[in-house]
């Protein structure tokens, strides 16, 4: 016969188990989250430190960098900084002419984002950009004709008298002086054909640097975008100009047109390669190294989400005086396609809540979104 103790036992078993596998599964709960937030601390100290993760929302680097890239950048090329604090630890490199960086704008320019462009100007340089008439590039005597000439005018050479009005391009020609002493150096630009230039900006999901064949014939603007090259030693890269108009550039120094501006100890000249619409230091001055935070070193991939082009489609179109079947004349997002699935532009309101956001990529934005396949994997110089 079981004894009494003997019952009780047996009744108080199954409780005791059920209490020592509550007891077990809560220290596997508590392990898997612990577990999980380490990785994602780990994770997020290797994004903030070592190599970042970055989209491109805007045109300022195009072509190099057109809206919808993503790329990585190297953190720890120049610097290690605090993990998520950005405050440099110690210094590794400092960036190198022509270098595609990410920094710290200066107060006031959005200083809680972080812009990307190019180093063209370093310490010590004297550097002056001046609005030269791309026509004159093709002319045998260029090197000598800037070289004596502060002001620039196309009609005062005979390589641009035969360009009509609407097609000339002025272009924001750089030229520094190492150490500010001896003669004045220049990345050689050299200007692309409009078929060439046409191709590489078709994609770049930006209306302002499509040419004027895609556009309607009764809505032509007179002028295309171009494409030029710039070479810096071995790097060789794009760069874009629209009209290439004369411009106040307010965060320089008055003599910036003429004898130059002097940079001075850690501090660099950076330029978006979409000279016409960048906002880089011709606008908010010189970076200082401690701002700059990383290389920019190769794309892992590409959306063409077609935004710019239905806001354009919008602004040139739709609010204009052409009719809405009117559209960019682009071979792969044709007019009767931007109709379709532009129409978010249309009802979007400003400061939409993230639920407003969310419904309007799955309805609008998903559906007419292109991979650039063969920009993934792209490495950038």
């Amino acid at each position: 016969m079981l004894s009494l103790s003997k019952i009780q036992e047996k009744f108080h078993q199954p409780a005791m188990n059920m209490n020592q596998n509550k007891e077990q599964n809560t220290e596997s709960v508590g392990g898997f989250v612990l577990a999980i937030s380490v990785i994602i601390f780990l994770v997020l100290v290797f994004k903030s430190s070592i190599l970042d993760a970055n989209n491109i929302p805007t045109g300022s680097m195009i072509p190099t960098l057109k809206i919808g890239d993503y790329l990585f950048v190297n953190r720890m090329r120049f610097s290690f900084r605090v993990p998520f604090l950005n405050i440099e630890l110690f210094n590794i490199d400092d960036p190198k002419r022509g270098d595609i960086i990410t920094f710290i704008p200066p107060p006031p320019h959005h200083p809680d984002r972080h812009f990307v462009k190019r180093v063209i100007g370093m310490p010590g340089d004297r550097i002056r950009i001046r609005n030269v008439p791309a026509c004159l590039f093709s002319d045998p005597e260029f090197s000598s004709y800037i070289k004596h000439n502060d002001e620039l005018n196309r009609f005062s050479n005979p390589s641009c008298r035969n360009i009509q009005i609407g097609e000339e391009i002025n272009y924001a020609f750089v030229e520094y002086r190492e150490d500010d002493s001896g003669i004045w150096i220049n990345n050689s630009p050299a200007i692309l054909s409009k078929e060439e230039s046409m191709k590489i900006l078709e994609d770049a999901d930006n209306a302002g640097v499509l040419a004027e064949q895609y556009f309607p014939e009764e809505s032509r603007r007179g002028f295309s975008p171009r494409v030029f090259t710039e070479t810096i030693g071995e790097k060789t890269f794009y760069t874009v100009e629209s009209r290439g108009e004369e411009r106040n550039l307010r965060a320089l120094c008055p003599e910036i047109h003429s004898t130059g501006c002097l940079i001075r100890n850690n501090q660099y000249l950076v330029m978006g390669d979409n000279r016409d619409d960048s906002k880089d230091s011709r606008y908010i001055g010189m970076i200082d190294r401690r701002n700059i935070l990383g290389k920019a070193v190769v794309i892992y991939f590409s959306i063409n989400w077609h935004d710019g082009i239905c806001e354009g489609y919008f602004n040139y179109f739709l609010a204009g005086s052409g009719p809405p079947d009117k559209g960019f004349l682009l071979p792969d997002f044709p007019p009767e396609t931007q109709a379709k699935k532009c129409s978010d532009l249309d009802a979007m309101i400003s400061n939409e809540s993230w639920w407003e956001y969310l419904f309007r990529t799955f309805r609008y934005r998903l559906p007419r979104l292109d991979v650039r396949w063969l920009r993934i994997g792209k490495i950038l110089k």
